[in-house]
């Protein structure tokens, strides 16, 4: 038997689950990078001043990476690339979940945790996929 890289394809669910995951996490997360860039102040006191507006900028570029990734291999269907930055993002949303509880900000922990969960299912359900297996017939 030859077992091939891209042979694993994952339940229709588990897919669907994890396309659906990634848009909306595109689509909410680009709009805060959208908005940390334009107007800072709108979702921190202070944000005017050049500091934060400075910080919105390199907090984007990773934003962008990230999300640009995640709609590169969702439009791709390259289901373990995808799961691998779903789970990565998983883990930003969790760091930023930990931040919000720090500062006893329910809003900003609430939702952080929320995507963490959603990020974290659709990744696993993408990654817990076995692989196709492939007979080879040479003699």
């Amino acid at each position: 038997m030859i077992r091939l890289p891209n042979d694993s394809v994952s339940d229709r669910f588990s897919r669907a689950f994890a396309l659906t995951v990634a848009a909306v996490t595109v689509l909410t997360s680009g709009y805060f990078t959208v908005a940390g860039l334009v107007a800072p102040g709108v979702l921190v006191p202070g944000g005017e001043s050049s500091a934060p507006r400075v910080f919105a900028a390199y907090m984007a570029a990773r934003s962008i990476v990230l999300l640009g990734g995640l709609t590169l291999f969702a439009a791709l269907r390259a289901w373990r690339p995808l799961a691998l930055l779903l789970g990565l993002n998983a883990g930003v949303q969790l760091i930023d979940a930990v931040i919000g509880a720090a500062h006893h900000q329910f809003a900003q922990t609430a939702g952080p945790a929320c995507f963490t969960l959603l990020l974290a299912a659709a990744a696993l359900g993408l990654a817990r996929t076995p692989r196709g297996v492939v007979t080879s017939h040479a003699h």
